[in-house]
């Protein structure tokens, strides 16, 4: 995981049934984000927190970023 207002990184373990929403709530928690809006992003690809790992297709070694929602709520 990746923070991209920082550049702070967390390594995190997850299985291919863990939901994106729980790796944002708990990145949320550890870095003390602000509880607003934010996106999961790929490489280019942006991830939709409902999904699993596994359903992402997000392998090990893959780095996860998480930045603010420019649209908000």
């Amino acid at each position: 995981m990746r923070n991209a207002l920082t550049g702070n990184t967390a390594l995190i373990e997850v299985d291919s049934s863990t939901r994106l929403q729980e790796i944002l709530d708990s990145a949320v928690e550890f870095w003390s984000m602000a509880r607003e809006p934010y996106l999961l992003r790929l490489g280019r690809r942006l991830i939709p927190a409902s999904k699993t790992v596994g359903e992402a297709d997000i392998g090990d070694g893959d780095t996860i970023e998480i930045l603010p929602d420019p649209e908000g709520g």
